[in-house]
């Protein structure tokens, strides 16, 4: 059971104590990300992740800061999302002091040393680069720009090669004074811990911790209407496409169907897509789905890398799939084996202390509480024939879908990718 407290000068704490395990996981939860950032400081989230990893306090060089973690063993890492920003170790249990102590100097104290900053600018450039050599990765990026337009949501995470040039020293610490602080923290922990313990080592070491005004996104535009292609050709041996359509956010009362009509459809070896594109037709060794779910809105995305002279046919049974989920649903033994498949899935990930940490952390800013496993299980369990048809028939829409294609094709492709995708869903 998870237990929320909170320290005198009110940072919440959530505490999942799991005595049978020898690790304990802990993630600092921060309330700002990509939709946080106006669009010349685009990448201003995810360029302060990386440069608190470059000196703090106490530990005033990188290298530093990993042996301090990896020296024992131990993970620590850090990731940022369009609404959230965490930084996360996992230890042997009897090293959670120092774990605590060096994410507390990440979010607490770090140099941000302007020669440190700008090496970092270049890499981050480069990783931005590296992205566009990476086809099956880069598709996602632009069907999320075409779907989005110009606003947080259509941007790369990351930002843009102009963005990360022009933040400065000033404009990256400012960020940070404004939005790291208390009321937009969570510190969440999992493993073979005490909890009371745990409160009063978090209290000690985030005691002097920053106020800071509870951080608020930017509200999203509605998705672009489709039907729209966006193609790039690249000298690739596979094409790789993505479908989009926007999705629902995550207190959406529908989401549960998505979720079960999502992994019916593209979750794993069992789902249509994985069936006919691969198994029945060897056309695809990648292939799947994923709904990202956010505050007031969400996103769902078909993806694959197929033969790059298979594109067209490839998509024309994509679309037959979602032409007969959106007329005809699921069947019941459909249903019934995706509720054990996510039921499963769901309890299997509660194993590991750095997903119980990272579960309860993601809800507690989400929802401002922990949503019991039990519940989700039994939300899932609730969802019948008709939920699933219902949400399929809601989002699978010619009007919104958006089609993005990266490979070796040229204008005439193009132009065949765009007819077959007008004439719809």
């Amino acid at each position: 059971m998870v237990t929320c407290m909170h320290t005198p000068t009110g940072l919440r704490v959530l505490v999942e104590e799991l005595p049978h395990t020898h690790s304990v996981s802990l993630g600092c939860y921060v309330n700002v990300g990509a939709r946080y950032e106006p669009v010349e400081l685009s990448g201003v989230s995810h360029f302060i992740e990386h440069m608190v990893f470059k000196g703090t306090r106490s530990f005033p060089i990188a290298r530093s800061i990993s042996e301090a973690v990896e020296g024992v063993g131990g993970l620590l890492n850090a990731s940022t999302s369009y609404e959230s920003t965490v930084y996360y170790a996992k230890v042997a249990h009897i090293h959670f002091d120092r774990a605590l102590g060096v994410l507390s100097e990440l979010l607490r104290c770090p140099l941000f040393d302007r020669r440190e900053l700008e090496k970092e600018r270049k890499v981050i450039i480069e990783e931005l680069r590296g992205t566009q050599d990476a086809p099956s990765d880069w598709v996602h990026e632009l069907l999320a720009a075409d779907l989005w337009g110009n606003q947080p949501l259509g941007r790369d995470i990351a930002g843009s090669i102009e963005s990360v040039s022009a933040i400065g020293h000033e404009e990256l610490t400012r960020f940070f004074t404004r939005h790291y602080g208390i009321a937009n923290t969570v510190i969440s922990v999992a493993g073979n811990v005490d909890a009371e313990r745990v409160l009063e080592q978090v209290s000690r070491t985030f005691a002097d911790y920053a106020q800071a005004p509870l951080s608020v996104a930017l509200p999203s535009d509605p998705a672009r209407p489709g039907p729209q292609v966006r193609l790039v050709a690249r000298d690739t041996e596979q094409g790789n496409f993505c479908l989009g359509l926007p999705g629902l956010a995550y207190t959406d009362p529908d989401r549960r169907a998505l979720q079960v009509l999502d992994t019916v459809l593209g979750g794993g070896m069992t789902s249509r897509l994985f069936q006919v594109l691969r198994e029945d037709n060897g056309l695809a060794y990648n292939v799947g789905s994923y709904h990202s779910e956010y505050a007031d809105t969400g996103m769902w995305v078909i993806y694959g890398s197929v033969e790059a002279d298979m594109l067209r046919d490839s998509l024309a049974m994509t679309f037959d799939i979602l032409r007969a989920v959106a007329s005809d649903g699921v069947t019941e033994e459909e249903l019934a084996l995706v509720k054990e498949q996510v039921k499963g899935g769901m309890l299997l990930s509660l194993e590991d202390t750095w997903s119980v940490a990272a579960r309860n952390g993601a809800h507690l800013l989400r929802y401002d509480a922990v949503v019991p496993v039990e519940q989700v299980v039994a939300e899932v369990e609730a969802v019948s024939v008709a939920d699933v048809a219902r949400v399929a028939q809601r989002l699978i829409r010619s009007e919104q879908l958006h089609v993005a294609v990266v490979g070796d094709y040229d204008a005439q492709d193009e132009a065949d990718i765009r007819t077959l995708v007008e004439a719809g869903l």
